[in-house]
């Protein structure tokens, strides 16, 4: 279960750097961000620190999808969220 959770964190880094990159936003990455803000709701309840940087970078994600967001924070949410998946996956 870890792995695809690391595997979905690397597909959601990968696609908000390509969005952001090209200034595209849609529904897609509306719905990564919900998802991840989900995945860190459900853990965040254990007070992990992580789960709190996850609920951090999913609302950045949603913000983006409505409004511009500057492109060294998408380079941030996404090394993030690309660097916690590569982890996730080597554990």
């Amino acid at each position: 279960m870890i792995k695809i959770l690391g595997i979905f964190d690397i597909l959601t880094g990968i696609l908000f750097l390509v969005f952001g990159i090209f200034n595209f936003y849609s529904n897609f990455i509306l719905l990564l961000g919900l998802i991840l803000l989900i995945k860190g709701i459900i853990f965040g309840l254990d007070i992990n620190i992580v789960s709190v940087f996850d609920i951090f970078s999913a609302m950045i994600i949603i913000t983006s999808s409505f409004l511009h967001v500057n492109f060294f924070i998408v380079i941030l949410v996404s090394g993030f969220l690309i660097q916690k998946g590569v982890f996730s996956l080597r554990g």
